[in-house]
């Protein structure tokens, strides 16, 4: 799956959360596969130095700015980034916040609403989208980026998991909804990534790196690239049967019964 930039070149994406970590990844990744790259994220400042980052690559960016818990602001910003772009062929939902604790019992109400506005309504809010641009056309793809805590739970990750196990419903419903005008519909699950969030939760000692990095198979932690390059292929032509499935990117740590 390297970039060869041959089934991508012309295509446009849009990428939320595409400013940095993951969403950068995946930005550089489809961009050096010759696609335009559309960021929609909320930090303007981020946002523009991956667009510049991309242009030193001579990928065609540009952003916008927008809460993806937003359901007007989402619509305004994908019909404005498919016009700039000439074309929407690709969504990746790649925005993401991490929660890990409080436990259920000291959960608020805010983080709840947040952690749903972001991770599970803007999926939705994006598709939605999407698809209304997309189906016209008759073609297009939609990765959505969930998670190993969507079929894996942890203590702590009240306003994560269940998000993300939606997410991977979504995915499989939207899959059969959209799938017989030409619009597939997959996710990725990534497991531990080391992304600044990932680093931002080592640090706040709520995970614990060694008892991973022991239990995980292959020993080691993914990189944002072996995901990005995933979200790749199943832009492309090769993946062209590929509809509605889940894809774990985790080592082999789901293997694990206490993973």
């Amino acid at each position: 799956m390297s970039a060869d930039g041959a089934e991508l070149s012309g295509r446009g994406a849009i990428v939320t959360g595409g400013s940095k970590g993951l969403g950068g990844a995946i930005c550089r990744e489809l961009g050096l596969a010759g696609m335009s790259i559309g960021i929609l994220d909320i930090d303007r400042a981020a946002a523009a130095r991956m667009k510049a980052e991309l242009e030193e690559l001579g990928v065609i960016a540009t952003i916008a700015i927008a809460d993806v818990s937003d359901s007007a602001a989402v619509n305004r910003s994908v019909g404005d980034l498919a016009s700039e772009l000439g074309a929407l062929d690709v969504l990746v939902n790649n925005a993401g916040i991490s929660r890990i604790g409080p436990f259920v019992n000291d959960l608020s109400d805010e983080d709840w609403e947040q952690s749903l506005g972001v991770l599970q309504s803007g999926v939705f809010y994006c598709t939605r989208a999407a698809a209304r641009i997309m189906l016209p056309r008759q073609a297009g793809n939609i990765v959505n980026i969930a998670s190993i805590r969507a079929f894996s739970p942890m203590p702590g990750r009240m306003m994560y998991a269940p998000a993300k196990a939606a997410v991977v419903m979504m995915t499989k419903i939207a899959a059969g909804e959209l799938g017989p005008s030409g619009i597939r519909v997959n996710a990725v699950a990534p497991g531990f990534i080391r992304t600044e969030m990932h680093e931002t939760d080592v640090a706040r000692a709520v995970i614990d790196e060694s008892h991973y990095l022991s239990t995980i198979p292959v020993r080691r932690f993914g990189a944002p690239a072996e995901v990005a390059s995933v979200v790749r292929f199943l832009c492309t032509d090769a993946a062209s049967y590929i509809n509605g499935a889940c894809i774990t990117v985790d080592g082999g740590l789901t293997t694990i019964p206490s993973g």
